[in-house]
Formats: structure tokens, sequence, C-alpha cells
């Protein structure tokens, strides 16, 4: 019967917590310090930084309770997660772009570019929630922050891209590199589905609660970042989601046999405009070319969920959750298609200079997704170990293998 209970994490995980939070704190006293922003400046990011962490901890927290059975643990660990990779972040991020006198210097700027790489860890967390550990969650997260981090200073060295805009590579690289874990992480016992990664009609509403918050602080997401065309960013995002949002339920009845609106489309592919339009949000002159690609990704997003989604899994053996392919990794790569598209129109700039610099995003993107891919496949292996604690077949997806639950029997 040992084999049908959860592995014990009474010593692991919180030894493992303890350090690395230990190490944290010890890392904040010798090398941070803040910042001095204007007030000007504080005055007119923090309401950005209240909605990119509103996102963060709600948005994300509740778009993970749609499985029946494992709604609490999907948002206490995105909860955990995101706590963890924001503090981790800082000082990556700090070290490889904020260092002045052998010190990071803490600003209103550096903490969104830690809560953005935060959002790159909980899509990665996304492709393997239910049946993973906490161990290998918090492992994960270190590792995914560290190369999403590493990826960005390598674009800026090779290429002087600015992290404000290899930032938003994070949907591509989160989805890459999440999928590559599943892909190693995956047992043949949950080859046929697992009883328990269903939904309940109250899940999904919890999981709807989660898509609106999203949604809605979208376009400040997209914005947060930018210096110039703050307001077009906005604006482009808000109708691009818009479009995609009537494309997904449009799609998603046509589709079914019986005309019906498949709620797990609701849940993801309704935010995929978000994604497409995330690089290039700026520079889309116009707010119908943002719908049409919106438009896009909603159609593309609805289908992969229907028809390839189950196909992957049956004959590559790559399992996917919440569907992050779908929601990220497919509109991060219309996205990065878009912004190439861009820069190439011939314009009142040079038309020599405006295609090489297309032609060195053709490559960033390609750069992106191969360190994604590898450094996901390595993560892969590492989490693969039997130290890590991880769950059973029959204890994945179940609130119980972590969480107390007083009034519920169990045998763990």
């Amino acid at each position: 019967m040992s084999n049908k209970l959860a592995p014990s994490i009474r010593i692991s995980f919180p030894l493992l917590a303890l350090i690395l939070q230990c190490t944290i704190l010890v890392l904040f006293a010798l090398f941070t310090d803040y910042r001095e922003d204007s007030p000007r400046t504080y005055i007119a990011t923090y309401p950005v930084f209240q909605d990119v962490n509103t996102m963060v901890f709600v948005g994300f927290g509740f778009l993970a309770t749609f499985l029946k059975r494992y709604g609490h643990s999907g948002l206490a660990f995105t909860m955990l997660i995101a706590a963890f990779a924001l503090q981790w972040a800082t000082i990556l991020e700090g070290l490889l772009f904020d260092f002045e006198n052998l010190k990071i210097r803490i600003s209103i700027i550096s903490v969104i570019h830690a809560d953005l790489s935060a959002v790159s860890a909980l899509v990665s967390m996304g492709a393997v929630l239910g049946n993973t550990s906490p161990v290998q969650l918090l492992l994960m997260t270190i590792l995914e922050v560290t190369c999403f981090t590493v990826n960005k200073w390598l674009l800026k060295f090779l290429y002087e891209v600015d992290r404000k805009i290899s930032g938003m590579y994070l949907h591509l690289f989160g989805a890459l590199f999440g999928l590559m874990v599943s892909r190693v992480l995956y047992r043949p016992g949950l080859r046929n589905g697992h009883e328990k990664e269903g939904s309940f009609p109250i899940s999904d509403l919890f999981s709807m609660i989660g898509t609106i918050f999203l949604w809605m602080f979208w376009p400040s997401f997209n914005a947060a970042l930018l210096d110039m065309e703050r307001a077009k960013a906005v604006f482009n995002t808000y109708y691009a989601l818009a479009a995609c949002t009537v494309a997904t339920f449009a799609i998603s009845s046509l589709i079914h046999n019986k005309g019906k609106i498949d709620m797990s489309h609701i849940h993801s592919a309704t935010l995929s405009g978000g994604v497409a339009v995330g690089l290039s949000a700026s520079l889309i002159p116009s707010a119908y070319i943002a719908m049409i690609i919106g438009f896009i990704a909603g159609i593309i997003s609805t289908l992969g969920m229907k028809y390839l989604k189950g196909r992957f899994e049956l004959y590559l053996g790559l399992h996917d959750t919440c569907g992050v392919l779908y929601t990220h990794g497919l509109p991060g790569i219309i996205g990065g298609i878009v912004y190439i598209i861009i820069l190439s129109v011939p314009s009142s700039e040079d038309l020599q200079s405006k295609t090489l610099h297309a032609d060195y995003w053709q490559t960033t993107m390609f750069i992106t997704m191969a360190m994604s891919l590898l450094t996901g496949l390595i993560t892969g292996f590492i989490l693969k170990l039997n130290i890590w604690k991880q769950p059973p077949d029959l204890k994945c997806y179940d609130d119980q293998a972590y969480l107390v639950f007083p009034h519920l029997a169990t045998t763990i």
C-alpha cells in the first residue's frame, strides 16, 4: 500500500524552503539597497505595479483552481511560487542589470521586472500542475527564473535588446520551458487520463474569476514597462482581447457537436489575444490591426485546445495540465512573428536598416525558443530524480496529498 500514498515531504519541503528563504535574506542584506524614485515616477508607476501584482496572485491563482480536486493546491502553490520567484528574480535582475557599486538597486521598475519573471515561472508551473510535488515546483522555479533572466541578459549582450522588450518573451519562454519539463516527467500511468484531473461546475466558476482578473488587467501588463506609447499599448491590448474573446466563444460553439460552449476554452483561449500583441502593443498603428491579431489568436488557441492537446499527449507523451501551449506558447509565437512583420514594413526609416533589425528579432526569437527548450529539458531530468518526492500516480491532482483537510478522512 505504500506506493499508493503521497511521499512525505515533512522534512524535505520545509528544509528546502527555509534554506532558500534564508539564503535570499542574506543576499538582500549584503547586496540590496533602495534607489530613490522621484515622486512623479512613483505615483505614475505604482498603479501599474498594483495591476501586475493583482494578475500574479489573484489572476493566475484563481485560474489554477479549475481542477475539481486540486483547486486549493493550485491557488496555494501559485502564491508560494510567485512569492519566491519575485524575490529570486530581484536578486538575479539586479546582478545582471542593476548592479552599481556592489549594490543591487531596488526601484519600482525593478520590482515590476521581478513580477514579470514570476509570471514566466507561473506559466511553466501550469504545464505540470497537479503531478509534481512542492519540492519540485520550488526547484523548477529557481531554475526557470534563472534561465529566463540569463536569456534576457544574453539577448542584451549579443543584440543590445532592451530587457523591457525581451522580457515580453516570458510567455513563449515559460510555456516551452514548462512543456519540456512536463515531457521529461511524463509517466505512462497517466497516459489514459486521471479521474481527478477534470473539473466541476464550481471549480470552473472559480477559475473564471482568475480569467476575468487577467482579462481586466492585461492592458496594464503589456504597458507596464513602456516609457512612451503606453496609451496605445493599453488600447491595442484591450481591443485585441475583446476580438479574441468573441472568436473564442464562436469557435468553441462551432466545433462542439451540439453547438455548446466549452468552459475550458473560455478559461484560457480568451487571454491569448493579450499574449499575441504583447511584444508589439505599442507599435501597432491602428486598433483594427490589434483586433485582427487577437481574433486570429483566439481561433488558433481554441482549435489547438480542441484538436491538438489530446493528440500531443497520446502520440508525443506531452501532458499540459493548464494548456499553456495554447494560452501562452502559440500566441507567443504569433506575437514574435507580428513584431518581426511590423519591423519589416517599409517606412521613412532606412529600409535596409529596418530589415536588418527585423532579422535580428528573428534570431532573438529562435535563441529564446532554443534556450527555453534546452534548459527545460535539463531541468526535467533534474526534477525526475527520486529524491525530489514526486507524487505517485494515484495521488496526482489531489489536494489531500499536501494540504490539511480536517473534515475529510485521509490515510496520508
